[in-house]
């Protein structure tokens, strides 16, 4: 027991001693030309139209219906149209039927949402209709950050699915990235 916490208290000791040296605030350097700001889901939103999405379908779940609210917006502008549905069930499908008929689609939700898509997203890989399932992840599963922090969805984002269901899985590593092609990073 007294190991045990000799060990805590010199690893907490030694964190706090170099505190003042781990966060030193830097000048601002003025960049010049313009700069834009926004968050992840605002750069994806404005991302997916500029890929050509015209077709969205969704159910609101945080913290995907930043996103959803911002494609109900912004893709009537670009002869877009976006669909609140009645579940998530119901978001994969209608965005698998754009998909057949042509248009670049979306869907999208979190971590409980994209569970209940899964079968949709296998049955849209078996028949090779592209689709496009955006997963903004929470902090953890149900309540997130509260209860438990991991990254379950990105495990689901890889491998969920009923048998043999590839797919391609791109995580941002931060804004940039998501609004970026791919040729330019």
């Amino acid at each position: 027991m007294n190991n045990a916490l000799a060990a805590f208290h010199a690893g907490y000791s030694h964190s706090l001693g170099g505190i003042i040296e781990t966060f030193q605030f830097v000048e601002a350097q003025k960049k010049s030309g313009h700069q834009v700001v926004m968050n992840g889901n605002e750069a994806l939103t404005y991302g997916l139209i500029a890929a050509g999405v015209r077709f969205g379908a969704g159910y609101p779940i945080t913290p995907w219906s930043d996103i959803m609210e911002a494609l109900r917006r912004e893709l009537p502008k670009y002869g877009g149209t976006f669909i609140q549905c009645e579940d998530e069930i119901a978001a994969v499908s209608m965005a698998i039927g754009a998909s057949y008929a042509g248009r670049v689609a979306v869907t999208g939700s979190s971590g409980p949402g994209i569970s209940l898509k899964t079968e949709g997203v296998g049955w849209a890989v078996m028949a090779e209709m592209p689709l496009i399932v955006v997963d903004i992840q929470r902090g953890g599963p149900s309540t997130g950050m509260p209860t438990n922090v991991e990254q379950s969805d990105l495990n689901i984002a890889c491998f969920g699915g009923h048998g043999d269901s590839p797919r391609v899985v791109i995580a941002p590593a931060n804004v940039e990235i998501v609004f970026t092609r791919p040729s330019k990073r």
